[in-house]
């Protein structure tokens, strides 16, 4: 076996890749911009047995330096080509000190499921008629494998309870008047303010507000968002003051078999929590969910955040499964979620 980085053979990668483009979700060759979005320079590898490649992946183990999970993307051929592929990931992780290791598969890549099942890695969530191919709906699979007995010392890790992290205090908004409306380009740095703030960026498992995947002192890149043409956000506002107090997007998958779903996301300045921006802007999205031919949005949540999965369930939305391996101050789980458009 003899390992590469794939930009020694990036012509190789490519033609590779596209003769197995289902095993990520397309049907047609991948663009320059989408090939490098699955498999970035860096970070991905060739495997080979021989003159000819046997396997392809990328490996993530993620920015934040207190998330203890690694994710990648695989295509190979055959037992040997998978065997190989989930070696060198496994080892990559133990050397990182990552104790879970995940990918995703789509439902009707059988061969996948069991390249991936059959060495220990488990379902953790299911995302109902997630994936569409040939007229056929199939599950979006979440795999993960916990690493945990392939250390020499003990890992322990304490679970967090629901509700163990307490908000900043903060003073409440008084008598806002609230609407929700389309995004506009001079909303983005004052999205970013709170995004920020304690109360939210625990929320998308950080430890610290100093503590970001995002550029020092900004939030998320809305404005970059949407001019991929991939993100529709919506924003809340108080009309009082004429500014947005909370966000709400859909995020667009690249994957040919999964256009009719989307991800969600969402953040609500902390003097607002409470007082029903969150079912605002939910409400809002089935209207625009169903206006964008959706039949599924599915999204992620935290465990512990209880908040927010009562909101989730009060709008509909149904738990598919978790994901272990977040670290704050304890350990949290990821839980999954999906809403059926009607």
């Amino acid at each position: 076996m003899n390992i590469i980085p794939l930009e020694q053979q990036i012509a190789m990668g490519k033609a590779y890749l596209n003769k197995r483009c289902l095993q990520v979700g397309h049907l047609l060759p991948l663009n320059e911009r989408l090939f490098n979005e699955y498999f970035p320079p860096g970070i991905s590898f060739l495997i080979f047995r021989g003159k000819e490649p046997e396997a392809l992946f990328s490996y993530r183990p993620g920015a934040q330096a207190e998330r203890p999970s690694a994710w990648f993307r695989a295509v190979a051929d055959g037992k040997r080509g998978w065997k190989d592929a989930l070696k060198k990931v496994e080892e990559t992780a133990i050397a990182q000190e990552r104790i879970i290791v995940g990918t995703t598969v789509f439902g009707y890549d059988r061969k996948k499921l069991q390249a991936l099942t059959a060495p220990g890695y488990v379902i953790g969530a299911r995302l109902p008629e997630s994936v569409s191919l040939r007229g056929k709906r199939y599950d979006l699979c979440i795999l993960y494998k916990d690493l945990t007995d392939r250390y020499d010392f003990s890992v322990k890790r304490s679970y967090a309870k629901p509700g163990l992290y307490p908000s900043v205090d903060v003073q409440k908004a008084k008598s806002p008047k609230l609407k929700v409306r389309g995004y506009r380009p001079e909303d983005q740095l004052k999205l970013e303010k709170f995004a920020i703030h304690p109360n939210v960026i625990r929320r998308v498992g950080l430890l610290f507000a100093g503590l970001s995947p995002w550029p020092a002192g900004s939030g998320p890149p809305y404005q970059e968002m949407v001019n991929s043409g991939r993100s529709y956000p919506l924003v809340c506002e108080d009309e009082t003051t004429g500014e947005p107090i909370g966000v709400l997007w859909l995020f667009a998958s690249s994957q040919d078999v999964m256009q009719h779903v989307m991800e969600l996301g969402m953040g609500v300045k902390p003097e607002y929590q409470g007082i029903g921006v969150g079912t605002m802007l939910m409400e809002n999205m089935k209207t625009l969910a169903k206006r964008l031919h959706l039949t599924r949005v599915n999204l992620t949540v935290f465990e512990d955040n209880v908040p927010a999965q009562h909101l989730y369930r009060k709008t509909g939305f149904v738990e598919c499964g978790k994901i272990p391996g977040w670290l704050q101050e304890r350990y949290v789980s990821e839980t999954y979620m999906t809403l059926k458009l009607k």
